[in-house]
């Protein structure tokens, strides 16, 4: 009896309907994010005619520019030209209202206040990790050295930040923490257009981005829009921004402006260059030879034809005449 009822389970079982498979959660995903371009940029900035605020930090607004510079592609070179006897204009810390604290983001009205903030909680928190690490062995250390890391970086770059901000070294100094070389000049406008020009006819990059206030370097621009290369001026309060694809002022680039309004602008270069092969041109061929009918091989030719028609056909000879009178 037991095996018939198992039998029957096992039938109806089988005949019972059976639930749709699972199927495997497709991975949610959203709308990709703009892919920033990959052009090659060069930056080229003549620090005597377009100096940044001067209650910014030069290394702060070096910063910010290759930001802004880096939204419409890859920085492959970047270059400052000043004078020898350029100085640093130190920012007064009073004109702030707040003095942030780089490692916790807690806001001073002092700066006084701040430093004492700083090597009261911070740098013995610091040394606290580094005593960890020192006093661990093995994997261990490894791993808490990882781990801690992120910390020992962040402390790092902020004390860095604060021992410029207190005793600034040379504007040379400054621009190379900040990725960019310095080149001294007597006369850094004629030094930038030299580069530029030299950038230009080595055809290394495909957006060069100016950061002065001289008109004499509109030329640059338009070769630049010759050779296809994107143009974009920093310093746009002068007439040279009018010459390039895009200009940008100072205080655009402080507010972080040019980053927001650079994915449009690639958009629309991307599409004018679509266009630009795109576009059919009608060239006219000049080493194309017209036609010429010669008339007196036509002549020749109807001559021949009347000639053909005046004639005898084929099957009757000379001689067929002759023949016919002799038997007549």
């Amino acid at each position: 009896m037991f095996p018939l009822l198992g039998d029957l389970r096992r039938r109806l079982l089988a005949s019972a309907p059976r639930p749709p498979p699972l199927r495997r959660l497709s991975t949610i995903t959203s709308t990709p994010a703009t892919r920033a371009p990959n052009t090659p940029v060069a930056v080229l900035w003549d620090l005597a005619a377009s100096r940044p605020p001067s209650k910014l930090p030069l290394y702060d607004s070096a910063v910010r520019l290759h930001l802004a510079a880096s939204s419409f592609g890859r920085l492959r070179l970047s270059v400052a030209f000043l004078h020898p006897t350029h100085r640093l204009s130190v920012p007064d810390p009073s004109a702030d209202a707040k003095q942030l604290c780089r490692v916790c983001g807690r806001g001073f009205r002092a700066r006084d206040a701040l430093l004492r903030h700083f090597d009261t909680i911070h740098t013995r928190e610091h040394a606290k990790r580094l005593e960890r690490i020192e006093s661990s062995r093995g994997d261990r250390r490894v791993r808490l050295a990882a781990s801690l890391s992120l910390k020992l970086s962040k402390y790092a770059k902020a004390a860095r930040e604060l021992t410029a901000g207190a005793n600034p070294g040379s504007p040379a100094d400054e621009l190379h923490r900040a990725g960019v070389s310095a080149e001294l000049s007597r006369h850094p406008s004629a030094s930038l257009r030299e580069r530029a020009q030299e950038v230009l006819d080595e055809g290394s990059v495909r957006c060069l981005v100016l950061v002065s206030g001289q008109d004499a370097l509109s030329p640059l621009l338009r070769l630049a829009r010759e050779k296809g290369v994107r143009s974009v001026v920093v310093g746009g309060e002068s007439g040279l921004a009018r010459w390039a694809d895009v200009g940008f002022t100072w205080s655009h680039v402080i507010a972080g402006k040019p980053r927001t309004a650079a994915p449009s602008f690639s958009g629309k270069w991307r599409d004018r260059d679509v266009l630009k092969r795109l576009e059919w041109r009608y060239e006219e061929d000049d080493d194309e030879e017209d036609v010429v009918f010669e008339e007196d091989g036509d002549l020749n030719r109807s001559e021949e034809l009347a000639g053909s028609a005046n004639r005898k056909p084929w099957w009757k000879l000379e001689s067929d005449g002759e023949d016919s009178c002799i038997g007549g």
